[in-house]
């Protein structure tokens, strides 16, 4: 049988433990791709009925729309800072030279055109330093909280992907990996994948508790997403012209009004609970505190933002090597829900485009692997000494999709997340056809009607 090329099998795998499953399909089904990829998703299905399911994002499922991933320091955002004045400019330019640790050095390390250094130890470093020196009370002449209020603001326009156009460096790995025709639909609807995957995940049965989004990016694909298919999604904010933090949301769910006098009431459909633990380009620092802003967070939309000049206001998580950060607020209950929600019995977390370099949330999901009925399952576009580590723990319950192929978000979305309500009819139609030809005889309507 002709190989379905879709993919380069030499460097797509599916690890359970440390076996290599992918392989063993194609072995058995002939090399076809297709075939191996329905086993994939018949296995993520069985897993997303479970009671507790849970997805944590990282930029790998942005990458596609324009985001750029801050793992290094984006050379976007220091063309933005070097547009503001001369100080601000060296004062970064000093900042990034002293964390390299280059001394006075005229060469900045880089990878491709970005700083070898991460976004996020930068922002760290500069906020740990304007503390400082706050507390000592010096006569500063520094250019230090302008610069944190650049970086920001560079931050903010580079995760703004709604106004960005797809890089061509992106579209053109995509016609190199065989996906151009899997990735058209997007060249109309930028979040065609993020919503496809919203709706599979919905179609879970409604017993079951509600699917749970953690995402580590600052940008709001997923919230496009949730507004354009009209899905209702529980953010930890509450209001409507006016959206403050008050995380005893994150306990409430939505139901239709009881249609009796008894109250019987009937959970609405489309609902997640949504999770950034990083914080949001949306979020800023609220100007007051009241009895209805307890902690001085507040979700504005972006062209009041922008409109405001709050852009360097934003309320982004500064700290990629120090746990201690995590301590403060809102991130301290963002992580606490994290870590008890995927600790509940009979629990799953799929983890997308995140490479495992976040210490904290690493110890989290270690933590829950201590949970016998905990299942992890990756999707890593290429592997990396974490991943290793993980994958040589060689535990069934760690199931890791490796590839530039399967582990692709939009794939994902496109060809491995499951359609329940197809998969029903596919199973229905099947057992009827088996009944109709059961020993060479048909049966009754009847008999097919009850199936």
């Amino acid at each position: 049988m002709e190989e379905s090329k879709l993919f380069d099998s030499n460097e797509n795998k599916a690890f359970v433990g440390n076996t290599d499953k992918l392989a063993e399909w194609l072995r058995t089904d002939d090399n076809n791709q297709e075939k191996a990829l329905e086993r994939i998703k018949l296995l993520i299905k069985n897993y997303l009925e479970l009671d507790n399911v849970s997805f944590l994002f990282g930029s790998g499922s942005s990458i596609h729309l324009g985001a750029v991933s801050i793992r290094n320091f984006p050379v976007e955002v220091e063309k933005y800072i070097n547009t503001k004045e001369e100080e601000i400019s060296t004062e970064f330019t000093n900042t990034i030279k002293h964390l390299q640790n280059i001394g006075d050095g005229d060469d900045i390390f880089r990878e491709g055109t970005d700083i070898k250094i991460e976004y996020e130890k930068v922002l760290n470093y500069l906020i740990a330093k304007d503390f400082t020196l706050d507390e000592e009370n010096a006569d500063r002449t520094d250019k230090i909280k302008e610069l944190i209020i650049a970086i920001k603001e560079g931050l903010f326009s580079v995760c703004n992907i709604d106004t960005r156009n797809i890089p061509t460096a992106v579209l053109r790995k995509i016609v190199k990996q065989n996906k151009k025709e899997l990735f058209k639909p997007a060249l109309s609807n930028k979040y065609h994948f993020h919503e496809k995957f919203v709706k599979a995940l919905l179609q879970r049965p409604l017993n079951l508790k509600r699917a749970n989004i953690f995402t580590l990016n600052y940008d709001l694909a997923f919230e496009y997403a949730f507004d354009k298919l009209g899905v209702f999604y529980i953010d930890g904010f509450a209001g409507f012209h006016k959206r403050y933090f008050k995380p005893e949301t994150f306990e409430y769910d939505m139901f239709y009004p009881g249609s009796t006098t008894a109250g019987k009431v009937q959970r609405i459909e489309k609902v997640v609970r949504y999770f950034k633990l990083h914080g949001s380009i949306s979020w800023i620092n609220s100007e007051k505190r009241d009895a209805n802003n307890l902690y001085g967070i507040e979700e504005l939309p972006i062209p009041l933002i922008e409109k405001s000049n709050k852009k360097g206001d934003t309320i982004i998580y500064p700290s990629a090597v120090k746990k201690s950060y995590t301590l403060d607020f809102p991130y301290s209950e963002l992580f606490r829900q994290f870590a008890s929600t995927i600790s509940h019995s009979q629990s799953v977390l799929v983890t997308v485009g995140y490479a495992f370099a976040d210490e904290h949330i690493n110890d989290i999901i270690f933590q829950a692997l201590s949970n016998p009925s905990f299942t992890l399952i990756i999707l890593a576009y290429s592997s990396n000494p974490e991943i290793e580590r993980i994958k040589k723990l060689n535990d069934s319950r760690i199931i890791i999709l490796e590839g530039n192929y399967i582990s692709d978000f939009i794939v994902l979305a496109d060809k491995i997340m499951p359609d329940f309500y197809d998969i029903k009819t596919k199973e229905k139609v099947a057992k009827t056809l088996e009944a109709y030809f059961k020993n060479g005889k048909t049966t009754t309507e009847n008999e097919i009607e009850e199936l």
